[in-house]
């Protein structure tokens, strides 16, 4: 607890650094540019299932409906 309170405090310090916000910024950028294409396909995908579990659950409740 004690050793997780340092780190902790180590790190709020550096962050106040201008420095370390920079190159925190400049790596954070690098990595949203590599990752965006496996975000869009994971988008894409997300979608696509999503529209089919909808379609599913649409022809359910008409299946449904139509027994009564």
């Amino acid at each position: 607890m004690i050793l997780k309170k340092l780190v902790i405090s180590a790190l709020s310090y550096a962050a106040q650094d201008p420095a370390v916000q920079k190159q925190a910024k400049h790596i954070a950028k690098n990595v949203a540019t590599k990752a965006k294409p496996a975000l869009l396909k994971g988008s894409r995908v997300a979608g696509k299932t999503y529209r089919k579990i909808k379609k599913e659950i649409k022809k359910g409740m008409d299946d449904f409906e139509n027994e009564k």
